[in-house]
């Protein structure tokens, strides 16, 4: 809903902001056109006034007469004294100052708020003051910001109805926020599962190395080294895990090979037979089953699933192992007499424990259902948990038969 409502609110904006630049552009270009159009018919008659050698106050009142242009001529004395000699055009209701006058003989001022003036010096310091009204100008951009301005509400609350619209009848952006909130908060979970992970035997190590520097008994040093040495080897593994995990996430299309499922699950059943040659393992494997993968990632993902066999049930108890394919995907059922789990979750997520205990004391490093989760996902799998009929844990993993899968 929030991601909703941001990329809405950005859209909101994106338009506000655009079209409002252009509007402006707009009215700024139209203002300006306009402004020249009377400028040239200022500078028109400036420039008559300085050609003719007639009287200038006859040949400016007839200029102002035959402008196209409403023009005022306004006669200024050296005294002061302002004398207007048209009535066509706009009135003059102030003489401007010197400093006006002078600028205005020059360049076209704007005087006020609707007046254009040029200015030409006559002898004995009178002048000559023409005017142009801006009154329709000014309107017209008065006009047109108030069309820019119900023209952009009125965009606004069609783009925000139509993102409204569209994003929630698709619903794919919702599903993204969704998953990036889920995604932030299994990494934060992550994060303290791993940090306390690695903090435990750093804080083990460190007790040991204190305790051998005060003894000075060999026994007791050799056994203190003994068991800095295995916590070194269990956060070795730790960040070895850590370091899979991230590699499962990188692009590896350049590793691709057709692995021979059955072959690689057939592997890991013979090593566990020959480390637990009490147990009993039926397998039954569909033979030639080949999926088009990183052999790397398809072997750990095997191997996590027999090396938590190993060490989380007893080396006596019964395990099952079923692949088979049907027209829709190749699927692997793996399943033990142990103990269980103490909570089978609907959907296991990357990330994510089989439970919330730890259990360093059994050898491993606590990652591997996010390993196996981060495996199977790569490949577009899915992966379930339940309680099998041998009373223990169910795995059952499923790889689509799409381009990254086969049937030899």
């Amino acid at each position: 809903m929030r991601l909703v409502l941001r990329v809405t609110a950005a859209i909101f904006i994106f338009i506000t902001i655009s079209s409002t630049a252009i509007g402006y552009f707009a009215i700024s270009k139209y203002h300006s056109s306009q402004i020249h159009l009377v400028d040239a018919s200022l500078n028109s008659k400036i420039k008559a006034l300085k050609a003719t050698k007639e009287d200038p106050l006859t040949v400016a009142t007839y200029l102002a007469q035959v402008s196209a242009i409403p023009v005022t001529v306004e006669y200024l004395e050296q005294d002061g004294t302002a004398t207007e000699l048209t009535e066509s055009g706009p009135a003059i209701e102030k003489v401007p100052d010197k400093a006006i006058l002078l600028k205005a003989q020059k360049v076209d001022v704007t005087y006020g708020t609707n007046l254009r003036i040029r200015t030409i010096a006559l002898p004995r310091q009178e002048s000559l003051i023409f005017a142009d009204s801006l009154t329709t100008i000014n309107s017209d951009v008065s006009t047109l910001t108030r069309e820019l301005i119900i023209f952009i509400v009125l965009v606004d609350l069609i783009a925000v109805g139509i993102a409204f619209l569209v994003f929630w009848r698709d619903g794919k952006l919702n599903q993204v926020s969704h998953l990036i909130a889920a995604q932030q908060q299994a990494m934060q979970k992550f994060l303290g599962d791993a940090s306390h992970e690695l903090r435990t035997p750093l804080t083990v190590i460190k007790g040991y190395v204190d305790l051998s520097r005060s003894t000075g008994d060999p026994e007791k040093l050799e056994n203190y080294l003994a068991k800095s040495s295995t916590e070194i080897v269990r956060m070795e593994a730790i960040i070895n895990d850590l370091l899979f995990l991230a590699e499962v996430g990188e692009s590896q299309d350049d590793e691709v090979v057709a692995v021979n499922l059955d072959e690689v699950i057939k592997d890991h059943v013979d090593v566990l037979r020959t480390l637990q040659s009490k147990r009993t393992i039926e397998a039954n494997l569909d033979k030639n089953e080949v999926i088009y993968a990183n052999a790397k990632l398809i072997d750990r993902l095997v191997g996590n699933i027999f090396s938590n066999i190993r060490r989380h049930t007893p080396d006596d108890v019964p395990v099952s192992v079923e692949l088979h394919c049907d027209e829709n995907a190749i699927t692997l059922v793996v399943e033990d007499g142990g103990p269980g789990l103490l909570q089978y979750p609907d959907k296991p997520r990357l990330l994510k424990r089989f439970t919330s205990h730890r259990s360093s004391e059994a050898g491993g490093s606590g990652l591997g259902l996010s390993i196996m989760s981060g495996v199977v996902e790569r490949y577009h799998g899915t992966m379930q948990l339940s309680k099998g009929k041998l009373g223990g844990l169910r795995i059952e993993i499923k790889f689509p038969l799409n381009e990254l899968t086969n049937k030899s």
